[in-house]
Order: structure tokens, then C-alpha cells, then sequence
């Protein structure tokens, strides 16, 4: 079943409900914790690793201990809408993460799948690949 075509307007307003959800998503990279992340993802959520896909009842990640051992300070982010519907989007962020004084730590490419339930976006499924891109 194909769903009817989606008004200018309306993909508009949705791709701004997902730049302020992926505003909130850096944030808490930048200075929550890893229950400020939790609460941005669907449980379970899916992490496709190096090797395998995984179902995970917490986020995998923790935004205090990157910054404490990677010197995470901030990101900078393109993120891309590959497919959008009313609750369902699929995403491509072009990333690279950065010390406090702008030095790289990394590149990272990820794909991340988000969908809108009680009217609220969070993230399904994600995956990203380290330095998949030159930083030079």
C-alpha cells in the first residue's frame, strides 16, 4: 500500500521536528548523561556493531566517559533525510568529533532509522562506521 504524497508544507514541518530532536540528540553527547540519551531512544533499540546487530534494553553509549577519555568537547554534524513519513524517517549523519580546542578526535558516518510514537521522535535502529572519511 502506497501512502498518499506528502504536502511541501508538511515534510517541512517534520524535517524541523527532526533537526530539534537531532539538536537535543548533540546535546546530550555535549553535556548530559547516558540517561539523557536513553530517554531519546526507543527500547529496544537496535545497534548494528562492526559485526553484528544488536538488541539493546539501554543506549550502548556513554556521553560522560567519551568526553572524560576521548576529550569529546563537541561534534559537528550534516545530517541528511534519505526517507521521510508521517512516523517513520531514515537518516545519513556525516560526522566528525572534536576536542574543546576544535582539534578532530574523529570522523564517524552513521545511519540512523527514528520513529515518531506518542508523538514524540526518538532513534529505532542506528550504526556508525569510525573514520570513514579522511579529517585531513
Amino acid at each position: 500500500m502506497t501512502e498518499p504524497a506528502m504536502s511541501a508544507e508538511r515534510r517541512g514541518e517534520l524535517e524541523t521536528e527532526i533537526d530539534e530532536f537531532m539538536g537535543r540528540y548533540n546535546a546530550a553527547f555535549v553535556s548530559g548523561t547516558r540517561d539523557d540519551l536513553q530517554a531519546l531512544v526507543h527500547l529496544p533499540v537496535i545497534y548494528v556493531s562492526e559485526t553484528e546487530a544488536q538488541v539493546r534494553e539501554r543506549y550502548p553509549f556513554d556521553p560522560e566517559k567519551m568526553r572524560e577519555v576521548m576529550g569529546f568537547h563537541h561534534p559537528e554534524t550534516t545530517t541528511r533525510i534519505v526517507h521521510l513519513e508521517e512516523t517513520r524517517a531514515h537518516l545519513t549523519i556525516e560526522g566528525t568529533r572534536h576536542r574543546a580546542d576544535g582539534s578532530i578526535i574523529e570522523s564517524i558516518d552513521s545511519f540512523y532509522i527514528l520513529h515518531k510514537r506518542d508523538d514524540e521522535w526518538k532513534v529505532s535502529v542506528f550504526s556508525g562506521i569510525r573514520g570513514a572519511r579522511s579529517t585531513a
